[in-house]
């Protein structure tokens, strides 16, 4: 269970008052505002909204700057970090659909990766009793999918703006399979049985995925759905 989960980690509450575990915790208060701006849209809003949405994206440089800086590298902190990058993501990214015709199909993406790390995590911090820390892809997997949020955010519908889109379902494949990876080094011997099963397994799982994201998305760009659906 979760909660034995959490019992194995090494947890202090005065941890929660330090600086760059603050920092992570503002991050999702500030998710707030940013989602009731993106509904409001108006142009003075919208000024507020980039603002806001700069100092959320600046926070997660700043709370790992001072947990190097401080030596506050703690347990909660790796475990709250990207806690707080996807309760954020996925609130900005979720109001940014219904508002502001962010893609479907890269939301639905993230949240399927996070909700596998987040299995697979609590299975890692089970078995050695410490999480994994996120790796710099994860990291450059957040700024280019929050540089996406804000270029659409600010209105911006360029060359500029798709190729921050593409970079971003590229980074979220990438640092999917690097997850996994880091995952089945401690989960599953080399060599063993089951570890061609379940990556057999989440290949299948992952392509359906994939697949009717896309087409929630757009049907028409896949015909074969029309034939599945009569």
């Amino acid at each position: 269970s979760y909660v034995g989960v959490l019992n194995q980690m090494k947890i202090n509450v005065r941890e929660f008052f330090y600086l760059s575990n603050l920092l992570s915790l503002s991050r999702i208060v500030l998710t707030i505002p940013i989602c009731y701006l993106i509904q409001l849209n108006t142009p003075t809003g919208n000024v507020w909204l980039l603002i806001v949405a700069l100092i959320t994206g600046f926070t997660d440089y700043l709370d790992g700057y001072f947990s190097r800086r401080y030596n506050q590298i703690t347990d909660l902190g790796i475990v709250l970090d990207p806690i707080a990058d996807k309760i954020s993501m996925a609130g900005i990214m979720i109001y940014l659909i219904l508002y502001r015709d962010f893609p479907i199909s890269l939301t639905v993406l993230l949240i399927y990766r996070d909700i596998l790390i987040s299995i697979g995590g609590s299975m890692v911090i089970r078995k050695i009793g410490e999480p994994i820390m996120a790796n710099m892809l994860g990291k450059v997997n957040t700024c280019l999918i929050s540089a996406a949020g804000i270029l659409n955010m600010a209105g911006v519908q360029n060359w500029i703006y798709y190729g921050f889109l593409l970079a971003s379902y590229s980074s979220v494949f990438i640092s999917a399979v690097i997850y996994y990876r880091m995952g089945e080094k401690i989960l599953i011997p080399e060599g063993a049985a089951k570890q061609w099963f379940w990556r057999i397994a989440l290949l299948a799982i992952s392509a359906v995925v994939v697949y009717y994201s896309f087409a929630w998305e757009n049907p028409a760009a896949l015909p074969i759905l029309e034939y599945f659906n009569g």
